[in-house]
């Protein structure tokens, strides 16, 4: 049984080569050495039909440390001799590649490092994973020594970078004994490998990263290598890191839709849907998340979600059959969602990053979620569609509207009714629909009285703080504009109303931080540029009505 994977995934070799001193070197990067991974022991291949050597034959760079801005050299020709994997470099004539090149001819240098991706794999009689197709994509040379235990998932607190055996770093509890590794299905080893990052990138320090980048040393241990997972996965560097969207607040679940023709179904085609609970952690910040927004993570590029533009249509036929049905099959349209880059700019006192208790790395983690929720409720609000910003709900073309009067009127009670109204004569879903207004609006709705000089605006169930009138829920955002414009009118507010769970919210990549320890050196405090890319689309706009001429003084 086979299955298929994109991950990179990287081993560590001693160079092997007896003619360092030449413009080029030739090494054994790939053996068929047994590495430990959380889904059983995993082999490579070495039979010529299970390696693709295209990339290393096309003129590949040779790089320092993974980082394709450094390149020391270029591959010549790849082959596979012995069962093992072999390459001839040329070195180039950068200052990088200058002292690679001495300290690799010097024996100070002595490790070679390989991404690579596996196709298929096979498990063999011993309950061993066979790599039996994958692909060489880039050769480094690297500091870290020729050891299985380093590389993502396989980082361990007590490894201090001192070369172990392998009996060592098992008493140490470094790598699992292989009979303490169970066996499993090959069907769910890239299941258990996901598992692994999700493990490993779960125990990611914001603080210990920021420590880093403020010291000048950079990423370290388990944030360093998260961080290259990410780049390798979405193929984007960074000058600073990228917090995981599981770092403490929990995993994802990949789901894939099946393709088929458009107009029937095609456009719910091979989608990744990431949850997460960094997402419910940002909910718990935002108005329209906790109104039922829905949120897409993990997203990548051009995005295009599903959406059912037409539905089918149902017929009466009589009781002797005569009548036939006459076939309908409804249509299916796309919602196209494009990243829009949100940053924000905030500092962190020297004192604070000598800390490294659970306390402040939970402050610094809800002071990212603060931003990053109030730039989303400002954009799905009332987002202008311009100057790089999504469109908000009150700017989407073809939602309802109420209006007041032709300077502006005072909100009333009626005014709400016909909100509501508009929304439910286009059949949309109100059974969770809710209001939202801004402060100015609330005071003025809060004095409203019925006949029993009851007031309308009342408690919302048994929750604190929240609110309900005509029978819905309410509440209250300053995101919702208040210096509109009518005729003569001016300093206008807008009431909202609709159903939430129409409006779309997808986050692109990762949470990018910059750091700057130099701007206010003298003033002991590190400067953070927090970078989010987001978009926001309606799906259904007949689901909203806004009134946007409110007098509220």
């Amino acid at each position: 049984m086979t299955q298929t994977s994109i991950k990179v995934y990287k081993r560590f070799l001693n160079v092997e080569s007896t003619d360092a001193k030449k413009d080029t070197l030739t090494l054994s990067f790939s053996s068929e050495t047994p590495v430990q991974r959380s889904f059983g022991t995993e082999i490579l291949s070495h039979e010529e039909s299970a390696v693709n050597l295209e990339r290393f034959n096309d003129s590949a760079p040779v790089l320092w440390s993974h980082d394709p801005t450094q390149q020391i050299g270029v591959i010549n020709r790849a082959w596979i001799e012995n069962r093992k994997g072999y390459a001839e470099i040329k070195w180039g004539n950068s200052q990088k590649a200058l002292e690679v090149r001495s300290d690799v001819e010097a024996g100070v240098i002595r490790n070679v490092s390989i991404g690579y991706t596996i196709e298929d794999m096979d498990e063999d009689e011993e309950g061993r994973m066979v790599a039996t197709r994958w692909s060489v994509m880039e050769l480094s040379f690297v500091s870290v020594p020729a050891d299985p235990s380093v590389g993502i998932g396989r980082t361990h607190p007590s490894y201090s970078g001192v070369k172990m055996t392998q009996e060592e770093m098992i008493a140490q509890g470094i790598i699992p004994h292989p009979n303490q590794i169970p066996k499993v299905a090959s069907s769910n080893w890239q299941e258990r490998e996901y598992q692994e990052y999700k493990r490993e990138s779960s125990q990611f320090s914001v603080v210990e990263a920021l420590k880093g980048l403020q010291s000048g040393k950079g990423l370290q241990g388990r944030e360093l290598e998260v961080n290259r997972e990410i780049e390798i996965q979405s193929g984007k560097r960074t000058e600073g890191f990228y917090v995981p969207q599981n770092v403490g607040w929990g995993g994802m679940k990949q789901r894939a839709y099946v393709a088929g023709t458009a107009s029937a179904g095609g456009n719910l085609i091979a989608t990744d849907l990431l949850e997460s609970n960094f997402i419910d952690a940002l909910r718990n910040r935002t108005i329209v998340g906790e109104l039922g927004a829905r949120y897409f993570p993990g997203l990548v590029g051009n995005v295009a979600i599903p959406k059912r533009a037409t539905d089918n249509t149902a017929y009466w036929i009589g009781a002797d059959d005569s009548d036939s049905i006459t076939e309908s099959t409804g249509s299916f349209s796309q919602i196209s969602m494009s990243p829009k880059t949100v940053g924000a700019l905030t500092k962190y006192s020297h004192l604070m990053k000598l800390q490294s208790t659970p306390e402040i790395e939970q402050t610094i983690r809800n002071g990212f979620i603060a931003i990053i929720a109030n730039a989303i409720d400002a954009a799905a609000l009332n987002g202008s569609g311009s100057s790089n910003q999504p469109t908000g709900v009150i700017q989407t073309s073809g939602i309802g509207s109420v209006a007041g009067g032709t300077n502006g009127l005072a909100p009333t009670l009626d005014h709400l009714f016909d909100l509501k109204k508009a929304v439910a004569i286009d059949n949309a879903d109100v059974g969770s629909a809710a209001f939202v207004t801004n402060a100015k609006v609330e005071a003025v709705l809060s004095k409203l009285k019925d006949g029993n000089s009851q007031y309308l605006l009342s408690p919302y169930g048994n929750e604190i703080g929240r609110q309900q009138i005509a029978s819905r829920r309410f509440e209250v955002s300053n995101a919702i504009p208040s210096n509109l414009t009518k005729g003569s009118g001016s300093n206008l507010s807008a009431i909202l109303y609709g159903n939430f769970a129409d409006l779309y919210i997808g986050l692109f990549g990762e949470l990018e931080i910059l750091v700057d320890p130099y701007t206010d050196f003298a003033k002991g405090t590190t400067a953070v540029r927090i970078l989010q890319s987001i978009d926001i689309k309606v799906a259904r706009p007949e689901s909203f009505s806004v009134m946007v001429d409110a007098i509220a003084a």
